[in-house]
């Protein structure tokens, strides 16, 4: 893709950049950012099927929390994946008021969690030329080649595509209250703003993932 080519249609130019990255240096994540993306699984490239989905994520590695909305097509409730850096996450459906609360060993992603991804090569993803990485049989992720942002991220266990529609490096949610699970929640704990959870590997069981 020549530098200055037109954006494909829906797909929004980044607004500030990852730290830089080459075929032997995979993305180190901001540690704030907010990306909209389209979920697109394999069994369903066309989404006829109604099992794609719209897919909004808040990183913030200063508060040690994720939260990912997403609202599938045709679904009348909207689900918040709310995971925190004290092993806490929950799953949380506003308009029903329910939550399930789960424990995971590992906190939220580091913002050098790709590091000793294996580069797979250079592609063109959604009309944009890629750097490639795969790691740990848990992910295919591919970052612009001019700015490092995320233009694909294919998890390997829900066989999903989730393709970016806009990303918006520094990005903070709307409310602080985002990061804390509501008062319906089970095994509700306040996020402690000033601690960074330490964490002993780079991949959790299901990170980033609803």
């Amino acid at each position: 893709v020549a530098a200055g080519a037109a954006q494909p249609e829906g797909v929004q130019a980044a607004e500030g950049s990852a730290a830089g990255c080459s075929p032997t240096q995979p993305p180190v994540w901001p540690t704030q950012f907010k990306v909209v993306q389209r979920k697109v699984p394999a069994s369903d490239p066309s989404c006829k099927k109604g099992s794609c989905a719209d897919v909004v994520t808040y990183y913030d590695w200063e508060r040690q929390a994720n939260l990912i909305i997403q609202h599938q097509d045709g679904a009348k409730s909207t689900l918040w994946d709310l995971e925190l850096g004290n092993h806490n996450s929950y799953y949380i459906s506003p308009e029903p008021r329910t939550c399930k609360w789960m424990h995971f060993d590992v906190g939220i992603l580091r913002p050098n969690w790709l590091e000793g991804a294996t580069f797979t090569g250079v592609q063109v993803i959604l009309g944009r030329q890629v750097y490639a990485y795969t790691k740990a049989d848990f992910i295919d992720y591919y970052a612009d080649v001019t700015d490092c942002t995320p233009v694909r991220w294919y998890f390997h266990s829900m066989e999903a595509n989730f393709d970016l529609i806009s990303y918006s490096a520094g990005e903070i949610v709307p409310d602080a209250s985002f990061f804390e699970p509501p008062v319906y929640c089970p095994n509700r704990t306040r996020l402690e703003h000033d601690a960074v959870a330490e964490s002993s590997a780079d991949v959790p069981e299901s990170p980033l993932v609803v």
